[in-house]
Protein backbone atom coordinates (compact mmCIF):
# COMPACT_ATOMS: atom_id res chain seq x y z
CA UNK A 1 0.00 0.00 0.00
CA UNK A 2 1.56 3.06 -0.82
CA UNK A 3 0.81 6.25 1.42
CA UNK A 4 -1.58 8.69 0.78
CA UNK A 5 -3.36 6.66 -2.32
CA UNK A 6 -6.80 4.80 -1.29
CA UNK A 7 -6.54 1.05 -2.46
CA UNK A 8 -9.23 0.22 -4.42
CA UNK A 9 -11.76 -2.53 -4.39
CA UNK A 10 -11.78 -4.98 -6.91
CA UNK A 11 -15.13 -4.87 -9.26
CA UNK A 12 -17.22 -7.34 -9.12
CA UNK A 13 -17.35 -9.79 -11.91
CA UNK A 14 -20.18 -8.58 -14.12
CA UNK A 15 -22.70 -11.90 -14.93
CA UNK A 16 -22.84 -12.41 -18.94
CA UNK A 17 -26.14 -13.96 -19.74
CA UNK A 18 -25.72 -15.32 -23.59
CA UNK A 19 -28.90 -13.68 -25.55
CA UNK A 20 -31.72 -16.33 -26.15
CA UNK A 21 -31.20 -18.06 -29.77
CA UNK A 22 -33.81 -17.15 -31.69
CA UNK A 23 -34.17 -18.60 -35.31
CA UNK A 24 -36.62 -17.62 -37.82
CA UNK A 25 -37.52 -19.97 -40.33
CA UNK A 26 -39.17 -18.53 -43.95
CA UNK A 27 -40.82 -21.68 -45.01
CA UNK A 28 -40.98 -24.51 -42.05
CA UNK A 29 -42.16 -27.28 -44.96
CA UNK A 30 -40.63 -30.24 -45.44
CA UNK A 31 -36.79 -28.81 -44.86
CA UNK A 32 -37.37 -25.88 -42.99
CA UNK A 33 -39.24 -28.21 -40.27
CA UNK A 34 -36.74 -30.60 -40.31
CA UNK A 35 -34.35 -28.10 -39.14
CA UNK A 36 -37.12 -26.42 -36.95
CA UNK A 37 -37.24 -30.00 -35.09
CA UNK A 38 -33.69 -30.17 -34.37
CA UNK A 39 -33.39 -26.81 -33.03
CA UNK A 40 -35.96 -27.22 -30.39
CA UNK A 41 -34.84 -29.63 -29.41
CA UNK A 42 -31.39 -27.75 -28.33
CA UNK A 43 -33.23 -25.24 -26.89
CA UNK A 44 -33.49 -22.68 -29.23
CA UNK A 45 -36.65 -20.30 -29.87
CA UNK A 46 -38.01 -21.41 -33.19
CA UNK A 47 -40.67 -19.50 -35.19
CA UNK A 48 -41.21 -19.39 -38.99
CA UNK A 49 -43.56 -19.18 -41.63
CA UNK A 50 -46.13 -21.76 -43.32
CA UNK A 51 -48.87 -21.69 -45.52
CA UNK A 52 -51.67 -23.04 -44.58
CA UNK A 53 -53.79 -22.72 -40.97
CA UNK A 54 -53.35 -26.34 -40.30
CA UNK A 55 -49.78 -26.53 -40.60
CA UNK A 56 -49.49 -23.25 -38.26
CA UNK A 57 -51.62 -25.07 -35.85
CA UNK A 58 -48.97 -28.39 -36.35
CA UNK A 59 -45.77 -26.16 -35.90
CA UNK A 60 -47.19 -24.35 -32.37
CA UNK A 61 -47.83 -27.97 -31.27
CA UNK A 62 -43.73 -28.40 -31.57
CA UNK A 63 -43.49 -25.34 -29.64
CA UNK A 64 -42.70 -23.03 -32.63
CA UNK A 65 -44.30 -19.21 -33.19
CA UNK A 66 -45.83 -19.71 -36.88
CA UNK A 67 -47.33 -17.32 -39.07
CA UNK A 68 -49.42 -17.99 -42.50
CA UNK A 69 -47.33 -16.43 -44.92
CA UNK A 70 -47.46 -17.64 -48.46
CA UNK A 71 -44.92 -15.29 -50.38
CA UNK A 72 -47.54 -13.05 -52.56
CA UNK A 73 -47.90 -10.82 -49.22
CA UNK A 74 -46.91 -7.11 -49.95
CA UNK A 75 -45.70 -6.42 -45.86
CA UNK A 76 -43.50 -8.32 -43.56
CA UNK A 77 -45.05 -6.18 -40.64
CA UNK A 78 -47.62 -8.59 -39.01
CA UNK A 79 -44.99 -11.19 -38.66
CA UNK A 80 -43.93 -9.89 -35.42
CA UNK A 81 -41.96 -12.49 -33.98
CA UNK A 82 -39.46 -11.60 -37.05
CA UNK A 83 -38.20 -8.71 -34.83
CA UNK A 84 -36.65 -11.16 -31.96
CA UNK A 85 -34.64 -13.27 -34.69
CA UNK A 86 -31.09 -13.36 -34.29
CA UNK A 87 -30.66 -16.13 -36.64
CA UNK A 88 -32.70 -16.44 -39.92
CA UNK A 89 -33.22 -19.26 -42.72
CA UNK A 90 -35.01 -18.40 -45.58
CA UNK A 91 -35.96 -21.57 -47.30
CA UNK A 92 -38.99 -20.94 -49.44
CA UNK A 93 -39.30 -22.23 -52.81
CA UNK A 94 -39.42 -19.26 -55.58
CA UNK A 95 -42.92 -18.43 -57.11
CA UNK A 96 -43.33 -19.10 -60.71
CA UNK A 97 -42.96 -15.58 -62.65
CA UNK A 98 -41.54 -14.00 -59.62
CA UNK A 99 -39.20 -15.64 -57.79
CA UNK A 100 -37.79 -15.04 -54.50
CA UNK A 101 -40.54 -13.15 -52.86
CA UNK A 102 -38.21 -12.18 -49.74
CA UNK A 103 -35.39 -10.62 -52.14
CA UNK A 104 -37.51 -9.65 -55.25
CA UNK A 105 -40.54 -8.14 -53.51
CA UNK A 106 -40.01 -7.67 -49.70
CA UNK A 107 -35.75 -6.87 -49.37
CA UNK A 108 -36.73 -3.82 -48.41
CA UNK A 109 -39.38 -4.58 -45.41
CA UNK A 110 -37.39 -7.28 -44.59
CA UNK A 111 -34.26 -5.37 -43.81
CA UNK A 112 -36.38 -2.49 -42.47
CA UNK A 113 -38.00 -4.88 -39.61
CA UNK A 114 -34.35 -6.79 -39.16
CA UNK A 115 -32.60 -3.88 -38.75
CA UNK A 116 -32.16 -3.17 -34.83
CA UNK A 117 -29.41 -5.01 -35.19
CA UNK A 118 -29.80 -8.64 -33.34
CA UNK A 119 -29.55 -10.51 -36.78
CA UNK A 120 -26.30 -12.53 -35.93
CA UNK A 121 -27.09 -15.00 -38.98
CA UNK A 122 -28.51 -15.17 -41.98
CA UNK A 123 -28.86 -18.66 -44.47
CA UNK A 124 -30.59 -19.06 -47.77
CA UNK A 125 -31.19 -22.73 -47.96
CA UNK A 126 -31.87 -24.44 -51.38
CA UNK A 127 -33.01 -27.69 -51.92
CA UNK A 128 -34.37 -29.52 -54.76
CA UNK A 129 -36.63 -31.08 -53.20
CA UNK A 130 -38.79 -27.97 -53.23
CA UNK A 131 -39.24 -28.32 -57.24
CA UNK A 132 -40.69 -31.71 -57.28
CA UNK A 133 -40.43 -33.91 -60.63
CA UNK A 134 -39.16 -31.94 -63.35
CA UNK A 135 -38.63 -34.33 -65.73
CA UNK A 136 -35.06 -33.84 -65.73
CA UNK A 137 -35.77 -30.21 -66.93
CA UNK A 138 -32.46 -27.91 -65.47
CA UNK A 139 -33.53 -26.18 -62.17
CA UNK A 140 -32.48 -23.01 -61.45
CA UNK A 141 -34.21 -20.22 -58.73
CA UNK A 142 -35.97 -18.73 -62.01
Amino acid sequence: MVPGIATKTAARPVAWAPQPRNMFVFGAGFVGRYVSERLLAQGWQVSGTCTTVTTKRELEMLGMNASVFDGTEDSLENIHSLRQATHLLISIPPIPGVGDPLLINLDEDLRRILGHGNLEWLCYLSSTSVYGDCGGVLVDEE
